[in-house]
């Protein structure tokens, strides 16, 4: 096809089928979520024996545990606008960067104090990567093809954490803490050179600035032979230029309403999260089951999660995308409420943690999907990142609200039974804005995007 005047990066995208250039991107895209989910379950299994080296009690480890989860945050609110201003592949292979850098510094601490500090950068690494390879993501698949992709490669966190769930435990009871947060860097290091040689940047994001134009093309030619030459024109959006500071965008209608759900929302998704991945080691350590038992529950867990998240984004493609979560919330609480009820069965509890992990993990992403969705290009990645780094209060949260529960003696029981509260929050913000918005996106008119006052809710299908 002859390239010709005008060329709309989006239309070239749409008309073609996902080829090898983007499923190589896709890749090391899902490879940054992989070693979040990997990273998030580290935690979990070093508390008891960094509790033995060094002395502690497990209210002094407790910054060990949440710095992380706070970086995450701190991290998930400063990389949206980076993105949106220097572009997703170069934020992404820095925070990639500080990650790997971090983790392996970890090894060397000797403290509390030092090793909360370093986890504390570790997150920020991890929780700028996140909402930039969302944003990424979105704008390299068709537009048919979104939600689905958006979910498949968020089943890249739990397939880390089951890994994680698989693999840490023996490591650390093999050949200590150390070697298992140095092995987690080393994978850091890895998944940094796949994304310096494999991630393209954001079609759209290049479109929009204007820059790199030589590398659009090629993007362009990689997708649909001819389509684009050196002397094309890409077509920007008509809202590529703001006068208003990025995120106060966010709250402006007609996206106030679906952000303030999204962000209280994904608080409380992640809020159950977090609970259960960072603390659920250690609950049933002191519950008294064994390394095996602990080892498959937390696996179960994970690989629920996997599955769930595989399919959670061709759920809401015919169900719905806010149904969907309001429906899966429902199985998640009953499966809460079961497992704090039932007696004491390694195969039962397997069962329901099989459930719960499915239900759990699918929410979390298909939030994430909704918000990469929802918000146009120009702010898309500041509308991610700070729905993603809201999550992370609920995921601090949850680290915490863990430590406190452990260290008053709740068991596991107890602390499913307590879940039940943030799922229906959940679900509850689901239905606001299932109602507000009806499965559509709100298409924001130029002067209201621009600071100059307030415009009507049009809306177009979301997707």
């Amino acid at each position: 096809m002859s390239a010709t005047g005008t060329v709309d990066v989006r239309a070239v995208i749409d008309r073609n089928p996902l080829g090898r250039f983007q499923l190589a991107a896709l890749f090391a895209c899902l490879l940054c979520i992989v070693v979040d989910g990997l990273e998030v379950t580290v935690a979990g299994f070093l508390a008891t024996q960094l509790k033995a080296d060094w002395g502690v009690t497990t209210a002094q480890l407790a910054p060990a545990v949440t710095s992380g989860l706070a970086g995450l945050g701190l991290g998930s609110f400063v990389a949206g606008p980076l993105g949106d201003r220097f572009g997703r592949r170069t934020v992404i292979a820095w925070s990639i960067a500080v990650f790997a850098a971090a983790t392996l510094l970890t090894a060397l601490t000797t403290g509390v104090l030092a090793f909360s500090l370093l986890r504390l950068v570790t997150g920020l690494g991890l929780g700028a990567s996140m909402p930039n390879v969302a944003a990424l993501v979105t704008e390299t698949v068709p537009t048919r093809r979104r939600r689905t992709t958006v979910a498949i490669i968020w089943a890249g966190f739990p397939a880390g954490a089951a890994i994680g769930a698989l693999a840490i435990p023996f490591v650390v009871a093999g050949a200590g803490w150390r070697t298992a947060i140095v092995l987690c860097g080393l994978v850091g290091v890895a998944i940094l050179v796949v994304v310096l040689v494999r991630l393209p940047e954001s079609p759209r994001f290049l479109a929009n600035s204007g820059r790199d134009h030589e590398r659009l093309v090629r993007f362009c030619t990689r997708i649909e032979p001819g389509s684009a030459h050196s002397g094309t024109v890409f077509a920007r959006e008509t809202t590529a230029r703001t006068r208003a500071y990025p995120i106060a965008l966010l709250l402006k209608r007609p996206l106030r309403t679906g952000t303030l759900t999204l962000w209280l929302g994904y608080m409380a998704v992640m809020f159950t999260v977090y609970l259960t991945n960072t603390w659920l080691p250690y609950l049933f350590t002191a519950a008294g089951f064994s390394t095996g038992e602990i080892s498959l529950l937390t696996t179960l867990l994970q690989v629920g999660g996997v599955i769930g998240c595989a399919v959670i984004g061709l759920l809401q493609e015919r169900t719905g995308p806010h149904r969907t979560l309001v429906l899966t919330s429902i199985l998640g609480a009953a499966m809460a409420l079961l497992i704090a009820v039932s007696p004491r069965s390694t195969l039962l509890l397997a069962v329901l943690i099989f459930v719960l992990g499915m239900c759990t993990n699918s929410i979390s992403t298909g939030y994430t999907v909704i918000s990469t969705t929802f918000y146009p290009t120009t702010i898309r990645s500041t509308g991610t990142s700070w729905t993603a780094g809201m999550s992370r209060a609920g995921a601090v949260a949850g680290g915490g609200a863990g430590t406190a529960l452990a260290s008053i003696g709740l068991g596991f029981q107890q602390v499913f039974l307590l879940l039940l509260v943030p799922i229906a929050i959940g679900a509850l913000c689901m239905v606001v804005k299932g109602r507000v918005y009806r499965d559509r996106v709100p298409v924001p008119h130029s002067p209201a995007l621009l600071g100059d006052g307030p415009a009507p809710l049009t809306t177009t299908k979301e997707g």
